[in-house]
């Protein structure tokens, strides 16, 4: 089974640099706050659509990018009271994020159940059913 929640961490990765470059040709370098919007905007989306781990992954990057990129120089972190507010901002969006990408799981997973067990296709074991093609599909849509 595929689990499209494996690519969140990766996903954010690489949106806290495609966010970070793009503020920084805005001129996030002069203006920190292009970068701190840019990068919070990448954590609250990837906590909507990926798990917590991985937002809060993406949040620790963030940081360290804006601190390190933005308001320092050459990867260098710097700990100040204006690094200290971008820590605060990329909680409060891990935090919204995550408590929004919850609930819409909880609305996706509860719209998609079948209200009937056997409707639908499921899976049975080899020799319960025989088709033709040897399949071990069925497809269970008769009601009683």
């Amino acid at each position: 089974m595929r689990k499209p929640e494996c690519f969140g961490f990766p996903f954010g990765c690489a949106s806290v640099v495609v966010a970070a470059s793009v503020a920084g040709l805005l001129g996030s370098a002069r203006h920190h706050v292009f970068s701190l919007l840019a990068l919070g905007f990448v954590v609250l989306v990837t906590g909507v659509a990926t798990r917590l781990t991985a937002t809060a992954g993406t949040a620790v990057i963030a940081w360290g990018v804006h601190s390190g990129f933005t308001v320092g120089t050459l990867g260098a972190l710097q700990f100040t009271a204006e690094t200290g507010v971008a820590a605060i901002v990329f909680a409060a969006a891990t935090a919204v994020g995550a408590l929004a990408g919850a609930a819409r799981r909880f609305v996706r997973d509860a719209t998609s159940e079948s209200p009937h067990p056997l409707e639908g296709a499921t899976r049975t074991r080899q020799g319960d059913h025989s088709t033709t093609e040897g399949s071990s599909w069925s497809a269970r849509t008769q009601v009683a």
